[in-house]
């Protein structure tokens, strides 16, 4: 006994609708997608990634225009590593520079000024590795090109010339790395 298979054409009956036996995307694939589709909201993670990256992409470029400015050369301007808080900015002997972008405790992003005033006190650091009074000259004409810039605008109540110069003699306070010491 044979049976004959009947065709399936358009008109040909069946049991259920085409849209019934459709594959519905499970809680898991929906979400997925969501995650994808552009303007989501980022997670707390994702957007400190986002701000660190905005303010080191400003800080390179300010860093860029001062070093020109005065003649140095830097082989690197990087975000200070996490868990880092011996310091706010330090400058190696090969031109690396790394800068803390939030702060010890509470982990926000520290202030533009702060951030600014610590670049261009690494900055001075790769002309005078040291915190003599070349080096204090050097600090202070790049923080004043900075402020004429509108990079560096301290808050009321400051004398303007940079939270770096009270702390310039606490050798702790400062990353630099002298002749003989190795790198952290």
């Amino acid at each position: 006994m044979s049976r004959r298979i009947r065709s399936t054409g358009p008109d040909s009956p069946r049991l259920f609708a085409l849209d019934a036996i459709a594959l519905r995307p499970t809680g898991g694939a929906r979400l997925r997608a969501l995650a994808l589709r552009k303007g989501r909201p980022l997670t707390r993670g994702q957007a400190r990634e986002d701000e660190d990256a905005k303010t080191m992409q400003r800080l390179r470029g300010w860093g860029r225009q001062l070093a020109d400015e005065f003649g140095l050369r830097y082989r690197a301007l990087d975000p200070e590593s996490a868990g880092v808080v011996e310091h706010y900015g330090i400058c190696y002997e090969d031109g690396v520079i790394r800068i803390r972008l939030r702060h010890a405790t509470t982990g926000r992003l520290l202030k533009e000024s702060s951030l600014v005033d610590t670049l261009c006190h690494e900055l001075a650091h790769l002309r005078h590795f040291d915190h003599s009074e070349r080096f204090r000259r050097l600090y202070l004409r790049i923080l004043d090109s900075a402020r004429r810039r509108g990079y560096y605008r301290p808050g009321p109540g400051t004398d303007g010339r940079g939270r770096q110069l009270a702390l310039m003699f606490d050798s702790s306070g400062c990353g630099t790395v002298e002749q003989g010491e190795t790198r952290r």
